[in-house]
């Protein structure tokens, strides 16, 4: 059980401030900045509404408590070590610092002396000329000196910030996210004002309101050990748990050296550097854990890690201990990164897994990466072949249950990690896909609304379409160079309505590809005002799947038999676009 020295109440200006201990991020705990426009949001409507209340003079409304926050108090300890509580700090001192630099943009003296006075006060300040700046909340490396560079180092000469660091993580964009959405804020807010007596009336009533009306509950443990078992247990529900922060705490925890420390950090320095998204972290942490020891669930991720590890690390004599998991976890993130952005360095298969990414299929990523651990890219080609049919048979056209797809391809990405044979599993995987009987029948009835997987079909049979008919002009398939158009449309005029409309609107012999951008207006016409589209249209696609079954010109009216007609027609490209495990192997 953890120890609690003491819980008590402190306001914003308590917690960050002049006359109190410095708050610090440890290094060997905490996450990085993380908050989004949507939390930024809700902070500011709810720091807003509770201003409105305080100003209304009711008693009940004169603080508002904003959450706990946890921190390392002991002995040995200098100011307070801040274990949970860093995204709202952090937040809070980005917002006190886009009401500071609107009150330096004034220009009125006022405004100016009020400006300094917060950074003084609330940000960082120097207590002699040649004396180092003293920061009343450092974050944790990954963040400090970009904070430090955009944020807190501000000139009360020039009212800016140095801003020489470039954002290169994404927790530096989250940052400057948040300060500009601040500033937009709060200038939208100023427009309602008449002049510049009211708008520092109101920006100084923000910044009190801030500094005295925020309340938090300080929990201080002695240890960081204690500190960890608090914000776990706080840190059980909500937007807070992350596994990727938990797993480093844990790892920071189990250490036995500084250089183990240290070996985890650059690790996590690799993560931060390696993805454009945080989201992309906590998939990739789930997708190596299960490569290795097979399925797993994201909501007990963090609890199976914990167990597993622990039984290692606590061994004696230790064989397997913190530094080699974090360079397990190191090399694994950077084949991750090449597998999710195609770029392995091998041409075919660089373009295959772009089709993994056009059609969301990340269940495939644990195998291929368990593969990569093992074998060079270029052997990974039939794997990722095979597991492409399997996936497109399977969910995409078949729209079968994929957690039985998923316990296959996991189930196959620990067998090769434990030494199984490339060859064993791509017979594996062979015998897994639906045969051509099934695909065909499940192709004949496909309804494809999710736009992404459509286009990725329609794509591929486009390029079949050219080989075959010796077209070697180039076109661009991607997201945004063409568009998936609902030949009969979405929207039709009533009278040429079918009767089961929603029933045939997104099948696929319904859907086909045009260049550019999708027109609503053109999409919804009959089919004689657009037929030029498909005519003169360079994508096969349209051009030479008989679109024009689709309409019968004796009635003038859509005819449901074309559709089918014309989706008969593409399940028979399909077969070979898709190949099932005989023609594969």
């Amino acid at each position: 059980m953890a120890i609690i020295k003491q819980a008590q109440r402190q306001t914003l200006g308590q917690l960050i401030g002049a006359n109190n201990p410095v708050v610090t991020v440890p290094d060997d705990s905490q996450r990085q900045y993380a908050w989004t426009k949507k939390e930024v949001d809700i902070f500011w409507a709810d720091i807003e509404k509770f201003k409105d209340a305080r100003e209304s003079g009711r008693e009940s409304a004169s603080e508002y408590f904003i959450g706990p926050v946890v921190t390392i108090t002991g002995e040995s300890i200098k100011g307070r070590s801040l274990l949970d509580g860093q995204q709202r700090l952090t937040t809070s001192t980005i917002l006190i610092a886009a009401i500071r630099d609107t009150l330096w943009s004034m220009k009125s003296p006022e405004g100016m002396s009020s400006a300094n006075n917060i950074q003084r006060d609330y940000i960082a300040r120097k207590s002699g000329r040649k004396d180092p700046m003293e920061y009343f909340l450092v974050l944790s490396l990954f963040d400090r000196d970009f904070f430090r560079d955009n944020i807190q180092d501000w000139n009360e000469a020039t009212g800016e910030c140095p801003k020489v660091e470039s954002p290169s993580r994404p927790s530096h964009k989250l940052i400057l996210d948040a300060y500009h959405n601040f500033r937009a804020k709060i200038s939208g807010r100023l427009q309602s004002f008449i002049d510049d007596e009211e708008r520092l009336d109101y920006l100084d009533s923000l910044r009190e309101c801030l500094i005295n009306g925020l309340v938090f509950v300080e929990i201080q443990t002695p240890s960081s050990s204690d500190a960890n078992e608090v914000f776990e247990t706080i840190n059980s529900r909500g937007k807070d748990l992350s596994t990727v922060d938990l797993v480093r705490n844990f790892l920071m925890e189990k250490s036995r050296s500084d250089n183990e420390k240290s070996r985890v950090n650059d690790a996590w320095r690799s993560l931060l550097d390696g993805f454009d998204r945080r989201e992309e972290i906590e998939k990739f942490l789930r997708h190596f854990w299960v490569s290795k020891h097979g399925d797993v669930k994201s909501h007990s991720l963090y609890a199976t890690i914990r167990k597993d590890l622990t039984r290692h690390f606590d061994e004696r004599p230790q064989k397997y201990g913190v530094g080699a998991f974090s360079a397990e976890l190191e090399n694994a993130a950077g084949r991750y990164a090449e597998l999710i952005t195609g770029g392995t360095g091998n041409a075919s298969l660089d373009a295959s897994l772009g089709e993994v990414k056009a059609m969301s299929a990340d269940a495939l990523y644990p195998l291929l990466l368990s593969a990569s651990g093992s074998f060079d890219y270029s052997d990974l080609q039939t794997l990722l072949d095979a597991s492409i049919s399997y996936y497109v048979r399977w969910t995409v056209v078949g729209r079968r249950e994929s957690t039985l797809l998923e316990e296959n391809l996991f189930s196959a990405a620990k067998e090769l990690a434990k030494g199984g044979t490339l060859e064993e599993i791509i017979q594996r995987i062979l015998a897994w896909i639906p045969d051509d009987e099934t695909f065909q029948n499940d192709f004949r009835e496909a309804s494809i609304p999710k736009h992404s997987q459509s286009r990725y079909l329609l794509a591929k049979i486009e390029q079949h379409l050219r080989a075959q008919y010796d077209v070697h002009e180039e076109v661009a398939l991607g997201d945004g160079k063409v568009y998936v158009e609902n030949i009969y449309p979405q929207k039709p005029s009533p009278e040429l309505r079918l009767e089961d409309h929603d029933g045939y609107v997104n099948r696929l012999g319904n859907l086909t590809l045009l260049a550019g951008k999708r027109n609503a207006k053109i999409s919804a016409l009959a089919f004689p005002e657009k037929a030029h589209l498909y005519e003169g249209s360079a994508l096969l696609v349209s051009s030479r799947t008989g679109v024009e079954s689709l309409w019968n010109s004796g009635r003038s009216e859509w005819q449901v038999a074309g559709i089918e007609a014309r989706q008969e027609m593409l399940s028979q490209i399909a077969l070979d676009v898709w190949p099932s495990g005989s023609r594969l192997s």
